[in-house]
């Protein structure tokens, strides 16, 4: 936006200043001309004056002084076209006939401009009479080079030009600044709206910028604090269902403990031994809705830890639940791997990519966590019986379950998965293992 503001002003005073200075420039080179040849006529018929009142005798002084004075050569001619005097000091006493001295000797001024046959250059010329008792006793000629007024006149439209060049460059400097008073507020009032994902408490200053700016400014404020109160009241939610629902929910886990431990009846213990796992399930689902809830307020803050550490002690925190199962869990994990994500949100992804392959893995499941082409990824590989290419992207989906899915799932695992690793700035897919069961791959940009 600078950029572009500061070309179109320049362009447009440089559009109006061509159109000042070239009529300008014409102007004054025609009345400096004109300047010099009313000077020179000036110093032509003073010089004739002042000569009118000498004798002949002084005329050579006379004429070496205006010379002196003017830069210009001066001659002077008798009636008969001989010369009398030259501040050229060449020879005296010859003949001296030129058009200008006849019109002279005549009577008249003559001022114009003719080539010089001696000189070879254009001659700027004005010649007057000497008139002394009523009778032209002489002619005075007054001559320069042309391209002295020439060299005038450009000398003059150069100023002009380093003018033109002084006002672009002032104009392209008001137009910069002009341009920075408004650019910088919305460029401020960006990086606010930026920022406000991951920082609700963030606010545009509504005192910087035009009008229009302040008023986005304002309006940006407020939509800010309406969405951060939305998000207090999202996490005090989540924060009283957690509380209200796990406290019954460990109440009747104890109970059920506590009834397998004192009954003498198989059938009984069997049943609470269900009913116990049915409970962990239950807690386990409300754990991930919660998890959800949090991820729709991005209510956790975000961190940068070590990835590597985490994945590694989530995979030995799970070996013991794996070969209860009889499967074998092998983990390849990159050391020194760091993320920036919510707190907690790298074991849980993990946690829920180890759940998901335990409940189909028939001997083994790995997971791999390294760098490939400039990013992280995170691979979890059973040799379960996978998922149809036509449904792999349909699990990631909320309460989205797979036609080989096992029965007692949430259809909620996968679905936090995604959503997690999109937090990040990353993006999972589901594939197939080199065993033919299922591959999730979370990759992660650097």
């Amino acid at each position: 936006m600078t950029r572009r503001l500061v070309w179109a002003m320049t362009l447009l005073v440089a559009l109006v200043a061509a159109a000042l200075a070239v009529p300008l420039a014409l102007v004054v080179a025609n009345d400096q001309r004109a300047a010099f040849i009313d000077r020179l006529e000036i110093d032509t018929l003073t010089a004739a004056t002042t000569m009118s009142g000498e004798p002949f005798i002084d005329w050579q002084g006379t004429a070496e002084k205006v010379a002196l004075d003017t830069g210009a050569r001066v001659v002077v001619v008798s009636p008969e076209r001989t010369l009398l005097a030259d501040s050229g000091e060449t020879a005296l006493d010859r003949p001296f006939d030129r058009p200008e001295i006849d019109a002279a000797l005549a009577g008249s001024l003559t001022s114009d401009v003719r080539m010089s046959q001696t000189l070879g250059v254009d001659l700027r010329y004005v010649a007057a009479p000497i008139v002394q008792d009523y009778a032209v006793a002489g002619a005075v000629r007054l001559s320069l080079p042309e391209s002295i007024v020439d060299d005038e006149v450009q000398q003059t439209q150069r100023w002009l030009i380093l003018f033109f060049v002084a006002v672009m460059l002032m104009a392209g400097l008001v137009a910069w600044l002009l341009a920075r008073s408004i650019a910088a507020p919305l460029g401020e009032l960006a990086r606010v709206a930026e920022e406000l994902p991951d920082d609700l408490d963030r606010r545009a200053r509504p005192d910087r910028g035009p009008a229009e700016v302040r008023a986005v400014a304002m309006a940006l404020n407020t939509t800010a604090e309406r969405l951060s109160g939305i998000l207090h009241r999202t996490q005090r939610v989540a924060a009283d269902a957690s509380h209200h629902l796990r406290t019954p929910l460990t109440g009747v886990r104890l109970r059920l403990e506590a009834i397998e431990d004192v009954t003498d009846q198989p059938e009984v213990a069997q049943e609470a031994r269900a009913a116990t796992s049915e409970v962990d399930r239950l807690t386990h689902r409300i754990e991930q809705v919660l998890e959800l809830a949090r991820s729709d307020a991005s209510a956790v803050p975000i961190v940068e830890q070590d990835a590597s550490r985490v994945v590694e002690e989530r995979v030995d925190a799970a070996r013991g639940p794996f070969l209860e199962q009889g499967i074998r869990l092998e983990g390849t994990v990159t050391a020194g791997i760091m993320l920036r994500a919510p707190r907690g949100s790298v074991a849980r992804v993990v946690d829920e990519l180890l759940g998901n392959a335990l409940a189909y893995a028939r001997s083994q499941v790995s997971v791999t966590l390294a760098r490939r082409g400039g990013a992280t990824v995170l691979i979890v590989e059973d040799d379960g019986p996978g998922i149809p290419d036509d449904e792999r992207e349909l699990v990631f989906d909320r309460f989205r379950r797979g036609t080989s899915s096992v029965p007692g799932g949430s259809g909620l695992g996968l679905a936090l998965v995604r959503e997690t690793v999109a937090s990040w700035g990353g993006s999972v897919r589901a594939g197939e293992s080199p065993a033919g069961g299922l591959a999730i791959v979370c990759t992660i940009p650097a």
